[in-house]
């Protein structure tokens, strides 16, 4: 690598992935070129590596949950200093469109036009809506490995933000991946509803009830009708396996007047069957949620600045830009929850 290029890893397929030697971006007009100290690998970046993803172009740039320092400005760049830590999200609405106008903004039709991939990498370019937007200075007292949590946790907030909790007395979370344990730490700032868990993994079954759910179900151990009274519903259902069988249980499991957020992702026409009795006569509200709003990432920061959400244990290790593979291997294996890649560990290649 000379002065004038970095290491990144790229997907080059679903299954493969490659660490390259590329030229170091210039920023433009606007732009800011950081310095990474840690990106994250999770879920959305599993199923990049599993099937590939409608916005994760293959081959190229791979990553977009990062943290990290000022390292150059472009012209009329935001007023930072060479050196800076920040921390950031990798999108930016246009503003002007008609969602946006009325607040909409995660619908925005240009909202990933300027989408920041290449986290898995030594430096990285934030196009000049995004660094105006969302990308935030970071105090000392805040890890970059914390900071980095600042795009799930935006997530988190928008989805949390769409439900009505007025009256809500039940809460259970389907799914204890990264996201579903993160639902897990922030649902008291929303509610004080009694919170029940459903995972497949004995360490984030463990992890669910040290976060404070009173009732969480190993389903390695069996179905949770057979676990659970299987009339029992629940005010809300959080959504976060991403599987059929999951929305389909996530609806059943909901309390008539109940809200069911359908948050994790199925691939582009998956045909849902839901019992119209259900949605007319029992008003169960069907949600979904994706992305956020710059007022998503503002609470979120403030949340995540305020130390109300640790997420620590969230990272099951530390891996090198040559581990990214390796990584994403064991999460699509179901060994740990999410990795931190550093790039400035030592490089095999």
């Amino acid at each position: 690598m000379s002065a004038k290029t970095q290491f990144a890893a790229h997907l080059i397929e679903p299954g493969r992935v490659e660490v390259r030697s590329v030229p170091i971006p210039i920023p433009g007009p606007g732009e800011i070129l950081l310095r990474i100290e840690r990106a994250l690998m999770g879920g959305t970046d599993r199923k990049a590596f599993l099937r590939g993803h409608p916005q994760i172009p293959m081959p190229g740039p791979f990553g977009h949950r990062f943290a990290g320092t000022v390292a150059a400005l472009g012209p009329d760049a935001p007023r930072l200093e060479i050196g800076q830590p920040v921390m950031g999200v990798h999108s930016a609405p246009c503003l002007t469109c008609g969602l946006c106008r009325r607040g909409r903004h995660h619908l925005c039709p240009d909202v990933m036009r300027d989408k920041v991939l290449g986290a898995f990498g030594q430096y990285l370019l934030i196009p000049a809506p995004v660094a105006r937007q969302n990308l935030f200075t970071r105090p000392n007292s805040l890890t970059a490995e914390r900071a980095a949590l600042l795009e799930p946790m935006a997530c988190i907030v928008h989805a949390l933000e769409l439900i009505d909790w007025r009256g809500v007395e039940s809460v259970l979370v389907l799914g204890l991946g990264a996201m579903g344990l993160l639902f897990a730490q922030m649902l008291p700032l929303w509610t004080n509803a009694a919170r029940i868990g459903a995972g497949r993994r004995p360490e984030r079954v463990r992890m669910a009830r040290q976060w404070g759910m009173q009732r969480v179900y190993d389903l390695t151990l069996g179905p949770l009708i057979e676990q659970s009274d299987p009339h029992e519903r629940f005010d809300v259902v959080l959504e976060c396996t991403g599987k059929l069988d999951g929305w389909q249980e996530a609806f059943d499991r909901t309390a008539p007047g109940g809200q069911v957020l359908l948050f994790g992702g199925l691939p582009r026409n998956t045909v849902f069957p839901a019992d119209s009795y259900r949605v007319h006569y029992e008003e169960v509200r069907i949600l979904g949620s994706f992305h956020f709003a710059p007022r998503d990432v503002a609470l979120a920061r403030q949340h995540l600045l305020a130390g109300a959400v640790d997420g620590r244990d969230l990272i099951s290790g530390t891996v090198a830009l040559s581990e990214v593979q390796q990584g994403l291997e064991r999460l699509v294996r179901g060994e740990g929850i999410q990795y931190a890649v550093d790039p400035s560990l030592e490089l095999i290649v």
